[in-house]
């Protein structure tokens, strides 16, 4: 087991373990917020003929040459095409099909007039404008052609790839399972958040906010409660536990205290240690295991520490385990709004709002930094790192930021 590694080591390590969900079926609305596990091959042209993209009159561009405000050209309408319907009549020289939005476009027509550029009765139409061959046609495969890739495998499917899926059809599609987790909090002093408090103790808050976190990136999230510092207890949740998830966190337990059970209770389970400790702050006492085909991650017990080896460490691990071929945080330059004067040997996120106005990123941080502190994390969306013996960072200063609710982009 390796102990005391920088974040680029825990980083390496967690992704050498490559463990992928099982792709599945699933029906199309529950893919949302999914991953993609084929590609997707246009079998059809869309769209499928061509047609019009706006209320107006079919017409041939050779019949309204030389048409303006002042010379308008008068021609005869022979049909009327509503979305959905076709016309069975062909235009000849000096007619005109009134169209709507969406509907085919009749044979003998090569462009489409507006209705605002049109004086109309139900017998002729005025044009009042010129305008050449093609105009105003949506061509028959614009959008995407048989044999397109047009959805590759590892997209995560949103609103607009839902609708790309049901204009080809599928009503079912292969997405890669999204990733169980397995959520437990660990110390005599916690109670649920339901119970009322005793002296010495606290409420179990990390377990939600993990939870909340999980639930965010798209896994599925199971708090199975608070366990006390008893190792055969701690040990008996893991088995249960690695039993049904992909992912086990606990949370406390992984200092080097009495009651710090967590690494050997990860070993008597069968696990192989990875690492333990991190050359971070917060979050330094993180411990990492290995059981077959699935992780455990034990995270500090204060919140802020949880919260930060979360987005470090879990995330990424979850997002690739679900499929995700992009899983880092995006990373931009803000201007420093605030100061941090504080110099530290040790490599430390510092908790962060980043905001953006008139062209740049802009970044303030809280008033209080410690790791047991939760509320310091609220109204915070971004992390500044601070390698070790750097500072200070002072008001107006360029700084490079982690955004928390971006992925990196392509």
């Amino acid at each position: 087991m390796r102990s005391n590694v920088s974040l680029e080591e825990a980083l390496e390590i967690l992704l050498q373990q490559n463990f992928q969900t099982e792709a599945i079926q699933v029906p199309l609305l529950e893919s949302l917020d999914s991953i993609l596990a084929e590609d997707i091959i246009s079998d059809m042209n869309m769209p499928p003929f061509d047609k019009s993209p706006l209320d107006g009159f079919a017409v041939r561009a050779e019949d309204i040459k030389g048409a303006s405000n002042e010379n308008p050209i008068i021609l005869e309408v022979i049909d009327y095409i509503p979305a959905g319907y076709v016309s069975r009549k062909t235009i000849k020289k000096g007619q005109a099909i009134r169209i709507m939005t969406g509907a085919k476009i009749p044979d003998g027509a090569d462009v489409i007039i507006r209705f605002e550029d049109t004086e109309s009765t139900d017998t002729h139409v005025k044009i009042f404008v010129t305008l050449p061959s093609e105009s105003n046609i949506s061509k028959m495969g614009e959008d995407m052609e048989i044999g397109d890739v047009v959805l590759k495998k590892g997209t995560t499917i949103n609103a607009p790839e839902i609708g790309i899926l049901a204009t080809l059809g599928k009503s079912f599609v292969q997405v890669y399972r999204k990733p169980r987790v397995a959520i437990l909090s660990t110390g005599d002093e916690l109670v649920e958040i339901q119970n009322p408090l005793t002296d010495g103790k606290i409420r179990n808050s990390n377990s939600y906010t993990i939870a909340a976190l999980i639930k965010k990136i798209g896994a599925k999230p199971l708090l199975l409660g608070v366990c006390i510092d008893e190792i055969d207890i701690i040990k008996e949740k893991l088995d249960a536990a690695l039993g049904w998830a992909d992912v086990v966190i606990t949370t406390g337990g992984v200092s080097v205290g009495d009651c710090d059970l967590v690494k050997e209770a990860f070993q008597q389970a069968g696990a192989e240690m990875l690492f333990w400790r991190v050359r971070m702050k917060p979050g330094t006492p993180i411990a990492v295991a290995k059981y077959k085909n699935k992780l455990i991650f034990g995270l500090s017990g204060n919140p802020a520490a949880a919260y930060i080896t979360f987005e470090q460490f879990v995330r990424p691990v979850i997002l690739r385990m679900m499929g995700r071929q992009r899983f880092n945080l995006m990373k931009v330059e803000a201007i420093l709004e605030s100061d941090f004067k504080k110099i530290s040997g040790q490599n430390r996120f510092v908790r962060a709002h980043t905001y953006y106005k008139d062209g740049s990123y802009y970044t303030l941080f809280p008033k209080k930094h410690s790791s047991g502190v939760l509320s310091s994390l609220s109204g915070t969306n971004s992390l500044f790192y601070i390698p070790g013996n750097t500072g200070p960072y002072l008001e107006g200063q360029k700084i490079e930021v982690q955004l928390l609710d971006h992925p990196e982009v392509l």
